[in-house]
């Protein structure tokens, strides 16, 4: 059995999870009881995760993996959504999302999913929009050919709550319109925001391009739509026939019922 047991490459890798927390726990000093706990991930718990909020910075994290620092991180991401989760069924407070957050894309600074379940998260459901901000901008920096990123980022702000941020919104949703991996849409919601953030000559340009590269019939008529508002707005200097007063949506990571 014990044979049997070793060739098992669930085992096998649960062994490894384990023998990596306990040299986190090692190296950090960090309490026996909660690296074990960390290392266990996939057992079901109903108690609240705190302990990640007595893990340090990801930067001291990150050399305690001895070289397993994804494999660290793959227990550090179902912490962090188990976190998230239980906080959710129960007190809606995340005091320690940022710093859960925080230490899993240092430990994997490429794993964008983290960068943007974490921010929406953190701006939504912690009211925390400048740390939603701060982890979103760590992971462009990290990944700076990153369209996804670029264009999540873009759309942040273009739903922050309290008011969007148009501009920055378009400076954004410009940036994912030219780098790899970046939707379709980012050209138009950038020149969207442009014009509804009342920069029309940029606007304009940016209606143009759609209209010229879009492959598709119907975005290129909203296209020469919205370009003949910005044209009319500019000629005659009424600035209300092409700018809008929009609303903020709120983006909820609640389950619909």
């Amino acid at each position: 059995m014990i044979g049997a047991a070793t060739a098992n490459p669930a085992v096998r890798a649960l062994r490894v999870r384990q023998l990596i927390a306990w040299g986190v726990a090692l190296a950090l000093g960090v309490g026996v009881f909660h690296v074990a706990d960390w290392a266990s991930v996939a057992v079901p718990r109903v108690s609240p995760f705190e302990e990640l909020a007595y893990y340090p910075s990801g930067e001291y994290v990150r050399p305690a993996t001895l070289g397993h620092a994804e494999a660290a991180a793959d227990l550090a991401w179902l912490r962090a959504i188990q976190y998230y989760g239980e906080h959710r069924r129960t007190d809606n407070r995340f005091e320690h999302l940022y710093h859960v957050f925080d230490i899993l894309t240092t430990l994997s600074p490429r794993f964008e999913s983290a960068y943007i379940f974490g921010a929406f998260s953190l701006a939504q459901e912690g009211f925390e929009f400048p740390r939603a901000e701060a982890l979103m901008r760590k992971g462009l920096e990290n990944n700076p050919r990153s369209g996804r990123l670029a264009s999540e980022l873009a759309f942040l702000y273009y739903v922050k709550p309290g008011g969007r941020d148009l501009p920055k919104a378009a400076q954004y949703f410009e940036l994912a319109a030219r780098l790899p991996g970046g939707p379709p849409s980012a050209s138009r919601f950038a020149a969207y925001c442009r014009q509804h953030a009342g920069d029309l000559v940029v606007a304009l340009q940016l209606w143009l391009q759609v209209k010229e590269n879009s492959p598709n019939a119907y975005m290129r008529d909203i296209a020469d739509k919205e370009i003949a508002k910005i044209r009319e707005s500019i000629a005659t200097g009424r600035k209300e026939l092409a700018v809008k007063r929009l609303s903020t949506p709120t983006v909820s990571l609640r389950p619909q019922h």
